[in-house]
């Protein structure tokens, strides 16, 4: 699976969803529960040393979906207001989790250092690894025949790209 940094150099618009975290950085996040049905949560996502991470609170249920199961999806829409230049832009990625043990503790303080809140030492803090990601641009809103415009990319593959469907 990928890092965030790798999928910076693979799809164009990831830096676009960085920079939008950091103007509004709330997404939601899909686990997957014990029993097999989703879950979806408002998070705080966190890039730190080129990688994507999540921290949870010690008391969410999604720690042991992500613990028990690793499954997630993190979508994320572009909070800017809508105005006559506005295209709305989303961009979500899915993959597996991995819990980042207090052990670590250079990856700890790299998250810290990123992230705007403090958070204790008895919460969760995971690395989100991206075996998938999709981007989708819309026309302006009011736009004749407004569409979107997406790309996805999986692993390993060099490049986004178009959708099958979408592709000319």
């Amino acid at each position: 699976m990928a890092t965030w940094d790798e999928l910076e150099q693979a799809h164009p618009l990831a830096e676009r969803a960085r920079r939008g975290w950091a103007q509004m950085p709330v997404a939601h996040l899909a686990t997957v529960r014990r029993d097999g049905s989703p879950r979806v949560h408002p998070v705080c996502p966190h890039l730190a040393g080129g990688r994507l991470y999540v921290v949870i609170g010690s008391t969410s249920p999604k720690r042991f979906d992500l613990a028990n199961d690793g499954r997630y999806a993190l979508h994320a829409i572009d909070a800017s207001e809508p105005g006559p230049d506005f295209d709305e832009f989303e961009f979500s990625v899915e993959g597996r989790a991995r819990r980042v043990p207090t052990s670590e503790v250079a990856t700890w303080t790299a998250v810290r250092a990123v992230c705007p809140y403090p958070f204790p030492d008895d919460d969760w803090l995971f690395e989100l690894d991206i075996a998938r990601a999709l981007s989708a641009t819309w026309d302006p809103l009011g736009a004749p025949g407004r569409r979107a415009y997406r790309l996805t990319w999986q692993e390993g593959w060099e490049a986004a790209r178009a959708p099958l469907n979408e592709q000319a």
